[in-house]
């Protein structure tokens, strides 16, 4: 099988101001009937469920792909806290459903449309981007990381080329294989995963099991970015001109860790 690199968003979220007096404390404000417009979720998914529940402080959800697992695709408000505006969520899986009916409905998506609408027509932003990078039959291992990094044979450097402390990457194995590596913490604007995405799929018999299967191996570099690194990566994104978002999304994964070998960094020092 040959080598596949593939570069997306894995999750997104979206946060849309509420314009005051559209709503009530009764009501769901009118920027939900825009957002439905925007996304074709009545078409695609049929009548949604709503529920007197949210999170994050919301309190009212609707909910569109799937009720069993609290919905695939979430829009949620605070009829109580309009300032809060109204945030649109979509999960791993739901993203994956969206752009699959979107095909079979012959409705284009592009993310990046999408997201230049909601900064420049909306006036919003992006509050998630899960940037995901797939490595699959590049003979990549996350155990062989791992120990490198152990032995500081590898180190991540940090924006300003400074070492990221040992100290700040967790590790998730079994036995003494290394299986998932953590970079910095959960709680931060920006966070990095590096897993085996094929043991993943395979032990949960995920939407690309098949692959996993048939695949030598397949690690996953996921970057997770919120608050104000979210905003600005969407806020670059709406200015691009370019459907082909890929690299850009790439660089905000590589400028935050980058992974360079202990003799390449001292040959770079010299």
């Amino acid at each position: 099988m040959k080598k596949i690199k593939h570069i997306k968003i894995d999750q997104i979220r979206f946060n849309i101001p509420i314009i005051r007096g559209s709503a009530t404390n009764v009501g769901e404000p009118e920027e939900i009937k825009a957002v439905n417009r925007l996304f074709h979720f009545r078409k695609l998914f049929g009548a949604p469920v709503r529920k007197p529940t949210g999170k994050n402080g919301y309190t009212n959800s609707i909910l569109w792909g799937t009720t069993e697992q609290g919905g695939l695709i979430s829009v949620m408000y605070n009829p109580q806290r309009i300032d809060m505006g109204i945030l649109v969520d979509f999960t791993s899986t739901g993203k994956i459903l969206y752009e699959h009916l979107c095909q079979v409905n012959n409705i284009e998506f592009n993310w990046r449309k999408i997201i230049t609408k909601i900064y420049q027509k909306f006036q919003g932003h992006t509050s998630r981007i899960d940037v995901a990078i797939d490595f699959i039959n590049f003979g990549y291992s996350v155990n062989t990381i791992y120990e490198k990094l152990f032995f500081n044979k590898y180190v991540f450097l940090n924006p300003v080329k400074q070492k990221i402390n040992f100290k700040r990457i967790q590790h998730i194995g079994r036995s003494t294989k290394v299986n998932t590596l953590y970079v910095g913490s959960r709680l931060s604007d920006g966070f990095l995963r590096i897993y085996d995405k094929k043991l993943e799929q395979i032990n949960n018999k995920g939407v690309f099991h098949s692959l996993a299967n048939q695949c030598n191996d397949w690690v996953r570099v996921e970057g997770k970015f919120k608050n104000r690194e979210c905003h600005d990566m969407g806020a670059m994104v709406s200015t691009l001109t370019t459907d082909k978002i890929d690299t850009y999304l790439a660089s905000y994964i590589f400028k935050h860790w980058k992974l360079v070998s202990v003799y390449d960094k001292e040959k770079e020092e010299d």
